[in-house]
């Protein structure tokens, strides 16, 4: 570049030169050749820059290019190693599945004995004992499938625990639930898992666990024979002891076994004016069968004998007729008629008329009574249904829902009574209704004797006899 401008100089310098001095000529072509020199000097200098930049670059260069390839190996180093991860992973995941399924397996077996345990352990009289051990198993029964060590180490434990008391027999004074559901202090014979006995003022007889508290309740008397037995064990007169080898279904039933009187008491103080009222309505309806069996013999034999005998004229044979049934509904009709037996139409009608009025009431008497013990039956059943829930709501906030054999009382005085109010009250509606349709067929007999009566006696009139 510097070369081209000096040419340009000494191209415009040419025509000057012509007239300028060879002085100058000589001064200018050296400071062309200072120029020059100074140029190539200046050129040198540049390219030795370039040259140095050049090698730094290269230099660089071969550094990245190391660095790269140093990367790259490191790269695939990681590479290979995340693929053997990948690999280890993949072997781990199927370790896993196979472990999972046998910790299922597992757990599901160890759930299995926790539910086998709690039913035996809720069936053993040793419960009473360690009420809490119900709670352990009932906890471990809700975690089903993520049971850990800790827990099986304590199931293990309770197991252990409970083999060991299974092989001893224990004597104690400890609370019972007597056969109403009352808390009592008792003397207490367990015999292992087999069977509790219970000694509680003079009276002996078995135990069982309740399954919700493992609390001991007394079951039903096991007979004279069995107790007696019983009583001779605890005493120590015997070894021979009578037990439930059916791992408490025979206890099972003999608590539930009740008799009809037993379960008539369980209904409270109300089922004694229930059974009074039942008691009242089977006396008023004996009355009333009695009656009104008795009125109703043999009224169309005697209205035959009494018509034949007004018509024939002989009005006394048919009054001495009608007294062979004195005091009977249609023998007094009869005789009323009798009685105006020369009188207009009009009299003879109003007089049997009002001897029909004056017998109703006798055939309709104590049919309202009974009626009325109806109606009264069912409700002390719902007044014995209030009281025994009352009594059940009261048993709640004392001692909660946790043992439903505390409500039982008052639940069961809630339906014995209403279901004895019932067996009372429907009887004697069917008997009131019975009786009701019996007084009025009677009372339509009377009737329509009345109106033979009328027509005999119109026609003796006529016939002037």
């Amino acid at each position: 570049m510097r070369r081209v401008i000096l040419l340009w100089l000494m191209m415009l310098l040419l025509p000057a030169g012509v007239s300028a001095r060879s002085d100058d000529f000589s001064r200018v072509g050296r400071e062309v050749d200072a120029d020059l020199a100074e140029a190539r000097r200046e050129k040198a200098r540049v390219e030795s820059e370039i040259a140095s930049a050049r090698a730094e670059w290269n230099e660089k260069i071969r550094d990245l290019k190391i660095r790269l390839a140093a990367e790259r190996s490191e790269l695939a180093g990681e590479e290979a190693d995340l693929a053997e991860m990948r690999d280890r992973r993949e072997a781990s995941a199927q370790a896993l599945e196979g472990h999972a399924a046998d910790m299922k397996a597992l757990s599901g077996v160890v759930i299995e004995f926790v539910r086998n345990f709690l039913g035996l352990a809720e069936r053993s009289p040793y419960t009473a004992e360690r009420p809490e051990r119900l709670t352990k198993l009932k906890a471990l029964l809700q975690k089903e499938q993520r049971l850990g060590v800790s827990d099986i180490r304590l199931l293990v434990d309770l197991a252990f625990e409970d083999m060991a008391a299974s092989g001893r027999m224990l004597r104690r004074t400890g609370e019972i639930l007597d056969r109403e559901g009352r808390p009592v202090q008792a003397e207490i014979l367990r015999l292992g898992h087999l069977s509790a006995l219970f000694d509680q003022d003079g009276a002996a007889g078995y135990l069982h666990p309740s399954p919700v508290s493992g609390r001991l309740m007394a079951a039903a008397p096991p007979g004279f024979g069995t107790e007696r037995a019983l009583k001779r064990f605890l005493e120590g007169e015997t070894d021979t002891v009578p037990m439930d080898i059916s791992g408490g279904s025979v206890l099972g039933q003999l608590s539930h076994r009740t008799s009809l009187w037993e379960d008539i008491q369980g209904g409270g103080f109300l089922v004694w004016p229930i059974l009074l009222v039942g008691i009242a309505a089977v006396v008023l309806v004996v009355e009333r069968l009695y009656f009104l069996g008795r009125v109703r013999q043999n009224t169309d034999v005697l209205m035959g004998d009494v018509t034949d005998l007004v018509a024939a004229g002989d009005v006394e044979g048919a009054m001495a007729a009608a007294d062979t049934q004195a005091g009977r509904p249609t023998a007094n009709v009869i005789k009323a008629g009798l009685g105006v037996e020369n009188e207009p139409r009009e009299v003879i009608e109003s007089s049997l008329g009002e001897a029909i009025l004056r017998e109703t009431p006798r055939l309709e008497r104590f049919l309202p009574a009974l009626k009325v013990l109806a109606a009264v039956a069912p409700l002390l059943g719902l007044l014995g249904t209030v009281t025994g829930m009352i009594n059940t709501f009261k048993v709640i906030t004392i001692h909660g829902t946790g043992d439903p054999r505390l409500m039982a009382g008052g639940i069961s005085e809630a339906l014995i009574t209403t279901e004895l109010g019932l067996a009372v009250a429907i009887p004697i509606m069917l008997a009131a209704a019975f009786l009701g349709r019996k007084a009025q067929n009677i009372a339509a007999d009377m009737e329509e004797k009345a109106m033979a009566m009328t027509a005999a006696l119109l026609k003796r009139q006529r016939n002037g006899r």
